[in-house]
């Protein structure tokens, strides 16, 4: 079901005196020094501890304070923008009344000095303002700013309509009460034209900002922008898990879009690697496709940590229960509360096939007195293909095919 994470009933506008004024002082807008002091009682904010993850409530109210603040004065300067102005000169138009987009100052650790406490909340404001390759008429705006542990951010979109832009949509966080529920860690979004029509929607993927530890979850949402007086709609909202060692990368692909991260293996010996995560937009939904690793191993481990309703798109039909049987029995293993120890054993070439492989799961049980014993051992037979593979089948017994090296043995 799709989360109510922020709902607006209606786009703001600005005051219709405002609106009213033709534009004659490009570069000038009476709407900044709403924003400058919203983001100054920001940075008045002095925190208990500098890890403090908590939001209290005043403070949750002086962010959205200083997100209506920006949305209203970026509406407000685009009076002054011609329909065909480049993104990098609205970004300047921008970010200039604002002083945004200031050098990062450095910082500097002195162990005899108490650590800063404020002017964390509201600092290091930046704006990013594109215009999407593929629906050139559109300009979006990025605003992102400090809060303990990362940032959050806000995206708006803006359309030309009777000869003056307009705010076609807008997405941010609602109120907060622990730093992880901001739209940060990392804001990537690409614009996906609807095949067949038109339209276009939009699809965000943003991370939980932390300030304790490496893993954390993000989301992907798709989102269909106002029109006709009808408001936004989210039409898609997944939450998955990553690890926040190295910066996700966000590609436009095909028919959808690819995200590129570093997840966690079932494997504990492992810990850390690289997931895909390509998703493509079929009709109002997303849909995620292969590839999703980049070696057959990887890929098993993803199948097995994916829900059935992925996994069995990666499956072979004709094995596709008995499948689900080994497909539950791992996850039903994994939570349990005195789980084995997973391990990947050998990962084999076959000879039956070129684009047969084994990839070996075994399992070790340690009881409370740190006694151990091996587990009923797995062996996954896929198939690869062009930049995919295939589960075929999960058997107890090794496929005598399967003979060869260890082509994971250094990995």
């Amino acid at each position: 079901m799709i989360r109510a994470r922020f709902c607006l009933s209606l786009l703001l506008a600005l005051p219709a005196a405002l609106a009213a004024q033709p534009c004659t002082k490009p570069g000038w807008n009476p709407l900044a020094p709403p924003v400058m002091v919203a983001q100054a009682q920001l940075l008045n904010v002095k925190l208990q501890d500098a890890m403090d993850e908590t939001v209290p409530v005043p403070l949750q109210a002086q962010i959205l304070t200083l997100k209506d603040a920006l949305a209203t004065y970026t509406l407000g300067q685009l009076e002054c923008v011609p329909a065909n102005a480049d993104a990098t000169s609205v970004e300047a138009t921008l970010a200039g009344p604002l002083s945004a987009n200031q050098p990062a100052a450095q910082q500097t650790s002195d162990p005899n000095q108490p650590p800063q406490l404020d002017h964390i909340y509201g600092s290091n404001l930046r704006v990013k303002v594109t215009r999407p390759a593929n629906e050139p008429q559109l300009l979006l705006v990025e605003f992102n700013f400090g809060i303990a542990c990362g940032f959050d951010s806000m995206l708006l979109a803006y359309e030309q309509s009777g000869g003056a832009w307009q705010q076609i949509l807008r997405w941010q966080s609602p109120a907060y009460d622990t730093v992880s529920g901001a739209f940060g860690d990392f804001f990537d979004y690409q614009v996906l034209p609807q095949a067949g029509s038109k339209g276009w929607l939009i699809a965000v993927a943003h991370g939980m900002p932390w300030c304790t530890s490496n893993m954390s979850a993000f989301y992907v949402d798709l989102l269909q922008p106002s029109a006709d007086q009808a408001a936004q709609q989210t039409l898609f909202d997944r939450k998955l898990d990553y690890r926040r060692d190295t910066d996700p990368v966000m590609k436009t692909e095909p028919g959808g879009f690819e995200l590129r991260m570093t997840g966690e293996s079932i494997d504990g010996n492992i810990v850390m690697r690289p997931v895909i995560y390509s998703f493509e937009l079929q009709g109002s939904q997303l849909i995620r496709v292969q590839p999703i690793a980049m070696n057959g191993r990887d890929f098993v481990d993803e199948w097995l940590e994916s829900p059935w309703d992925d996994a069995s798109r990666w499956s072979a039909a004709a094995g596709s229960a008995e499948l689900k049987q080994a497909h539950e029995k791992i996850a039903a293993l994994r939570n349990t509360e005195d789980s084995p120890l997973l391990t990947f054993g050998p990962v084999r070439g076959c000879t039956d096939a070129k684009a047969h492989y084994q990839v070996e799961l075994d399992e070790e049980w340690v009881d409370g007195k740190g006694n151990s014993r091996p587990g009923s051992p797995s062996y996954f037979q896929i198939e690869e293909g062009t930049n995919s593979f295939t589960m075929l089948s999960s058997t107890a017994n090794a496929d005598p095919h399967c003979t060869g090296p260890d082509i994971m043995a250094k990995h």
